[in-house]
């Protein structure tokens, strides 16, 4: 009897024609649009941007760090440069990257665009609506720029670039001012406190502070001593600016790392802090002189300077509280009306400016779009490893800093910028990873041999 045939039936033929179609489309479909998350350099692939538009983008980016970190220095004093100048330079820095992150084209997060267009409401509404209307602006060229508006390979060319800027310059300044306080050079911040060669105290604390976070989720995964040494010498100058909150900010983000990756000892550093904050409390204030180590601490005591600035915000929210008062206007505590008839305003919170100066519009949108990003991150598939844990405490060092520090909003203010920068690339690492597209295997048909006789 002959035996049977083993070629493939026609069902089998016709299962594996529609498994082949049905990899070929879903080839077809990762293929389409950009949603990744991966190295500039291999983004190129995917959207077929040039080397050259990656490398003038990452230029891009470095060209606004650098001029927000000389905005933040003494230099404009010495120079004798108008504010007017200034700002004029940091807005031909931003339309720069702006117009080449545009030309970059890519997908836009609407959630963003439409924070921003709420934003507006209140410039109408502003005491000086011109005034308000030209800060609007450049919050909003600075979204653009380095915010998580904008998804393309050159948005990310340029907000990789600027991060990794930041960072070593965070580090960097951190160990210039372990070295300008130890050596006693004069600081030149016009203030009682320890500024060194920046404008003011309160912009070095918050430098020192990140730059002894990020120094010691560096020690725990390179296991370096180097970066461990200036983890704790970082402290110094840190102390030294007198800026409570910029303490508090760094023992948060510091804890929650130890925490997650040595919790043993995470455990006895919430416990020191516990304590640390405990003996602060109790001890109340102190005569101490504040050029000592914890001098500028201790002189100001548990006094809360930001009360009168928090009432003012409340107020200002409750005289117009659907749309809020503008950006960057103030009728209270904290705002300052300068010779060309400008307002100034130190809102004394993040959170508070928010509220008054975009109304409770503003703030749900705002909220809103965070969250988003925010599910996206938590739920995103990539690995934690150190760039994920840098994100991570920056993060919650803003997000502490911001509760006595108003920024958030502040177009020309290097922690603005810095704010801005880190949710976009938060928002770049909230992106799914690219995965490697490989076609399942498909078993062949068997060929049909003619039986051999037994012999």
């Amino acid at each position: 009897m002959r035996p049977r045939s083993p070629h493939p039936s026609r069902f089998r033929l016709h299962s594996l024609m529609r498994n082949r179609r049905q990899v070929g489309l879903q080839d077809r479909a990762n293929t389409k649009g950009f949603q990744a998350y991966a190295k500039p350099s291999s983004l190129r692939t995917l959207s077929g941007q040039t080397h050259d538009q990656l490398k003038g983008a990452r230029w891009c980016g470095i060209l606004v760090v650098l001029v927000y970190f000389m905005r933040g220095t003494v230099l404009p004093r010495f120079l004798h440069v108008p504010e007017v100048g200034w700002v004029a330079m940091t807005v031909l820095a931003l339309s720069l990257v702006v117009g080449m992150v545009i030309a970059g084209g890519g997908r836009w997060r609407w959630s963003w665009i439409i924070t921003l267009f709420t934003f507006t409401a209140g410039v109408f509404q502003a005491e000086q609506p011109s005034s308000a209307a030209l800060h609007w602006l450049g919050i909003v060229f600075l979204v653009l720029a380095v915010g998580p508006v904008i998804v393309s390979p050159v948005a990310l060319a340029v907000r990789s670039a600027a991060w990794k800027l930041t960072l070593s310059g965070l580090t960097s300044l951190t160990a210039i001012f372990v070295v300008w306080y130890v050596l006693h050079l004069p600081s030149f911040g016009g203030t009682v406190y320890f500024t060194s060669f920046m404008n003011q105290s309160m912009l070095v604390g918050p430098i020192a502070g990140m730059g002894v976070v990020i120094a010691a989720a560096r020690a725990i995964h390179g296991r370096s001593w180097r970066w461990g040494l200036l983890a704790v010498l970082g402290l110094v100058p840190l102390l030294a600016t007198g800026s409570r909150v910029a303490a508090l900010a760094t023992g948060a983000a510091g804890c929650f790392f130890l925490v997650r990756r040595k919790p043993m000892l995470g455990g006895l550093m919430v416990l020191l802090c516990v304590f640390v904050v405990y003996g602060f409390i109790t001890q109340g204030q102190s005569d101490q002189s504040g050029d000592s180590f914890t001098g500028a601490l201790a002189s100001k005591g548990i006094a809360n300077s930001r009360a009168d600035l928090w009432q003012s915000r409340i107020d200002e929210f409750k005289s117009s509280p659907v749309f809020g008062i503008g950006i960057a206007m103030g009728t209270g505590s904290g705002s300052v009306a300068e010779e060309g008839g400008a307002i100034r305003v130190e809102p004394g919170s993040s959170y508070l400016a928010v509220l008054s100066m975009t109304g409770v519009v503003g703030a749900i949108a705002f909220c809103s779009a965070l969250g988003l990003l925010l599910f996206g991150y938590v739920s995103s598939q990539r690995q934690a490893g150190l760039d994920r844990d840098i994100l991570n405490v920056v993060g919650i060092f803003l997000a502490v800093h911001g509760v006595a520090e108003g920024w958030i909003l502040g177009f020309g203010s290097p922690l603005c910028f810095l704010f801005w920068l880190w949710l976009g690339n938060f928002g770049d690492a909230a992106l799914q990873p690219v995965r490697a597209r490989t076609r399942p295997r498909v078993p062949a048909p068997q060929k049909y041999r003619s039986p051999q006789p037994a012999l």
